[in-house]
């Protein structure tokens, strides 16, 4: 009875552990690459170069950036190996956008979302030396509106376009390398249009070079309450296609590693350190990270499907 007694505790033991060891998770063994598809210095840039230290402290091992600008930094995310060792940033409403019109080496939705640092609130602004005067303008032009764009179609773009149709105005795309230098080209009248997150404007605005048109949001951006938003124009089924700082990893990413690198990113989600990245930033504070965030992407694709017609004619 003491052998029959030894063997259940030993193997109630062995149970302990076993659980013990799923409760931690997975554990990286060598540095993390974060891919960043966007040029040094842009927010995603930062964004991530700032969440790397908090990271590399959760997870105990180094965490480097990398940037990769475009299609090429999106795909080597795609590409890479499902091991947790690479992980990039992503603006999925964009990839959307970009696929509908242009087929693309990889496919956005198959990679392994695990959420985002905000689903940021966009403000389109007109450039003081283009011909748009307001908002209202705009339902007037019947000459194409340039509009800004950068990596084929960004969700700012894609918002221009659906505007467009809305108001009855066409649209035609103007390249650029990155949100930087949409604003130079805005300031320079190098587009008529363009929307970007309200702090690149906000100097500039102030100067008087670019003049605020709308928030694009369901309700007003309490940074520029005066700007009418979605909501104003009756247009707040539209809320949903708007910029996400995301954080993807590789498809068909293995539940363990996925949940050790949610647990990650919530974690330095409360760090000091971050908090004061985003009150200097001035950045929207509504990020999430769970293993249901795909769902939430489900309602901006099917707007995007719904006017696929009209991207495709801005294109």
């Amino acid at each position: 009875m003491r052998a029959t007694g030894f063997i259940v505790s030993a193997l109630t033991a062995l149970v302990m552990l076993a659980s013990g060891a799923r409760a931690q998770g997975w554990q990286p063994t060598r540095p993390i690459e974060i891919v960043v598809p966007f040029t040094p210095g842009s927010l995603a840039d930062r964004n991530m170069r700032a969440v790397a230290p908090l990271l590399s402290r959760e997870l105990g091992v180094p965490v480097a950036v990398q940037n990769i600008p475009g299609g090429n930094g999106y795909n080597r995310i795609f590409r890479a190996a499902p091991d947790g060792q690479t992980i990039g940033y992503g603006d999925p409403v964009a990839q959307i956008a970009l696929a509908i019109v242009q087929p693309q080496p990889f496919d956005a939705m198959k990679l392994t979302w695990l959420g985002h640092f905000s689903a940021g609130v966009q403000t389109m602004v007109a450039s003081a030396r283009g011909r748009v005067a307001s908002l209202d303008a705009l339902r007037t032009m019947r000459q194409p509106v340039r509009c800004g764009t950068f990596g084929g179609i960004s969700t700012g773009a894609a918002q221009c376009a659906l505007l467009g149709a809305q108001f009855g105005f066409p649209v035609a795309f103007v390249s650029v390398q990155g949100p930087p230098e949409l604003v130079l080209a805005a300031v320079r009248g190098d587009v008529d249009v363009a929307s970007l997150g309200p702090t690149l404007w906000r100097d500039h605005i102030a100067a008087g070079a670019v003049r605020p048109l709308l928030s694009w949001s369901g309700q007003r951006d309490p940074r520029l309450p005066e700007l009418p938003s979605l909501a104003d124009i009756d247009m707040a089924n539209l809320a949903d296609v708007t910029v996400i700082r995301g954080v993807a990893a590789p498809p068909e990413l293995p539940a363990a590693i996925r949940d050790r690198l949610i647990a990650a990113l919530n974690a330095a989600m409360t760090k000091p350190e971050w908090d004061e990245f985003v009150t200097r930033s001035r950045l929207e504070r509504d990020w999430t990270f769970s293993a249901e965030y795909p769902q939430t992407l489900a309602r901006a694709q099917a707007l995007l499907q719904q006017n696929a017609a009209t991207l495709r004619g801005a294109f």
